[in-house]
């Protein structure tokens, strides 16, 4: 009996362990999904990892002018690519508005 009960503890902790850990485990891709990312991923990721940016925030004409840089540095891409780049990382990657200035006290 408790060799029964002992599989059966095993069996479900094969079970759960293949689907807990997945779920835990931080996504590979620190992108996240929408229009352009594909442009983004074939543009961006020649040169480096998208690491090196994925976790950047900037405002439209931040991103415009990041763009650009590498532009000069050698990046490559059409009209399209860029619009669509530029599109992508204004939206998923934006600047946060800056806090409100709290009132002063007793005004």
């Amino acid at each position: 009996m408790n060799l029964r009960i002992l599989m059966a503890a095993a069996a479900a902790a094969l079970c759960l362990g293949g689907v807990g850990p997945v779920l835990a485990q931080a996504p590979d891709d620190p992108l996240p999904p929408g229009p352009g990312k594909d442009a983004v991923v074939r543009v961006c990721t020649a040169c480096h990892d998208a690491t090196q940016f994925a976790y950047a925030r900037h405002t439209p004409d931040e991103w415009d002018n990041e763009i650009a840089k590498m532009q000069s540095a050698g990046a490559e891409m059409t009209a399209e690519e860029q619009t669509a780049i530029s599109a992508y990382l204004a939206k998923n990657l934006p600047k946060p508005a800056p806090a409100p200035t709290p009132a002063p006290a007793g005004a």
